[in-house]
């Protein structure tokens, strides 16, 4: 009897050791790490969530009705992590159809996830706030009991006000994207959200107040936008600098206040150019760093239209001057990831100057123009002389108008900077994504589907222009592998 104890003893340690045993090789394979930029194997990224904790750098991102979650200790290597959410089972659950864009926050020990569900057919309204929490950020529980619909009297809520149609166009029939943050000078957590007045007239970024997080009350909104606006309104946050306040939403526009409750501007800026979508910031106690994705083109073609979800951008600081101007660079640790390559540099002012690049780099230079008539046309990769190279990027030192494109497209911004200064550019091309900035502040981001290596040729189409600094650089490794042992 005793060794048939000792035997079943031994089989029950045996189990353990076997399960545990799987469970690591699993999350061994299940590891990814991607380089700078991320996409999920056999689908897109879409909508980014970043939450910054104890040195250690979350993304949540939407992945069809899921959010997918991904961590980084350096912003350059990412691990892939079990999902967040998953739309509910239940056809009439509020979030039966999806799980749309929402926030994070910390309070105690708990973190509180807030999101969008998304459900036609929910009796109670198609969109509305839900929260999750976690105890580490990767297991989340819904907490369906603290679910809460547009409040009807401030906020539009359609079983209360009835239909819109004729007033607005679907988009603007919202009341999604929860954006969550502590307002140390209210004493109060605020949350905003893309909403529509009760009234059906007008969109809105709406406001709700509460003291635990968990019991909401409506506020006036902090921005009414017109019936025809441009402006999407998707995907609020809002965030203090130099004595401002920055709200933000997609695509990347931004108004800016000298209080949290406004006013805002009346005209919203852009801090980015080009296919960039959905832009969001994280602290990580020394700068903001953002972080969205970049779409993609039906067929995979340059010529293609544009579609949502897509790449991860490579991270990026957010950063804002004293006249309340949101500016990018990239973050260090990304320049950090490549190792040079010498080139020659010509030292007299020059009209033309021709480098050789593989087919994923990061181009670096520092150049003056010699008058500020000048006209300078970047072309990568330069296959011929004409004008028919398959990416360029133009800048006018009269007008001090950019323009990153192709043959297909061009995104136009003009940049504030002094012509008789040297001018700092940055390209970097990595997979198909075309990532810019100029002097660390004018972004533009574009998919460049046409990947090979040749020439990045400079041509001044008018004047000279000398180069005081240049440089081609590789990535350090590849851009992805999988740990498996």
């Amino acid at each position: 009897m005793p060794q048939v104890r000792i035997s079943y003893f031994l089989l029950v340690c045996l189990s353990v050791i076997l399960v545990l045993n799987g469970h690591r090789a699993h999350a061994q394979n299940r590891q990814k790490i991607t380089r700078i930029q991320f996409r999920p194997e056999n689908a897109k990224a879409g909508d980014v969530i970043p939450f910054y904790y104890k040195g250690e750098y979350h993304i949540f991102y939407m992945r069809n009705s899921s959010w997918g979650h991904i961590v980084s200790k350096d912003l350059v290597n990412w691990n892939e992590l079990p999902d967040a959410l998953a739309k509910g089972i239940d056809s009439l659950a509020p979030d039966g159809e999806g799980c749309w864009t929402g926030s994070i926050v910390e309070n105690k020990g708990m973190f509180y996830l807030f999101y969008t569900g998304k459900n036609a057919a929910d009796p109670k309204g198609d969109q509305k706030v839900m929260l999750a929490t976690s105890k580490d950020l990767v297991q989340w529980t819904k907490e369906p009991s603290h679910t809460f619909y547009a409040d009807g009297n401030i906020y539009w809520n359609k079983t209360i006000n009835g239909k819109i149609d004729d007033k607005l166009i679907y988009h603007h029939q919202a009341f999604r994207d929860p954006d969550v943050f502590w307002n140390k000078e209210k004493n109060e957590w605020w949350m905003i959200l893309h909403a529509t007045v009760a009234d059906q007239s007008f969109p809105a970024t709406g406001l709700y107040i509460s003291k635990d997080l968990i019991n909401w009350r409506p506020s006036k909104p902090l921005v009414v936008y017109p019936v025809n606006t441009n402006v999407s309104g998707d995907c609020p946050f809002v965030f203090q600098s130099n004595g401002k306040w920055f709200l933000n939403f997609a695509d990347y526009h931004y108004k800016t206040a000298n209080r949290a409750e406004g006013p805002y501007d009346d005209q919203p800026r852009e801090f980015d150019c080009g296919d960039l979508r959905v832009p969001k910031v994280m602290w990580d106690g020394r700068r903001n760093i953002l972080m969205g994705w970049i779409a993609d083109y039906e067929d995979n073609v340059d010529s293609g239209r544009i579609s949502w979800g897509g790449t991860l951008c490579m991270p990026r600081e957010l950063w804002t001057d004293s006249s309340g101007n949101e500016f990018q660079r990239p973050v260090k640790e990304v320049i950090e990831s490549f190792r040079s390559l010498a080139i020659q540099r010509p030292q007299n002012f020059i009209r033309e100057h021709v480098l050789k690049i593989p087919a994923d780099y990061m181009f670096h230079a520092q150049l003056v123009a010699k008058t500020t008539d000048t006209k300078l046309v970047i072309r990568f990769p330069q296959t011929s002389r004409n004008d028919e190279s398959d990416y360029h990027l133009k800048i006018d030192f009269t007008t001090k108008e950019i323009e990153m494109g192709s043959r297909y497209k061009s995104y136009k911004r003009v940049c504030d900077f002094d012509p008789r200064q040297a001018m700092d550019i940055r390209i970097f091309r990595l997979g198909d994504v075309l990532e810019c900035f100029i002097n660390d502040a004018w972004a533009f981001t574009m998919r460049a589907y046409k990947r090979e290596s040749g020439k990045l040729t400079l041509i001044a189409t008018e004047g000279t222009f000398k180069i005081l600094r240049g440089e081609i650089s590789e990535p350090r490794s590849a851009y992805s592998e999988t740990i498996s042992k």
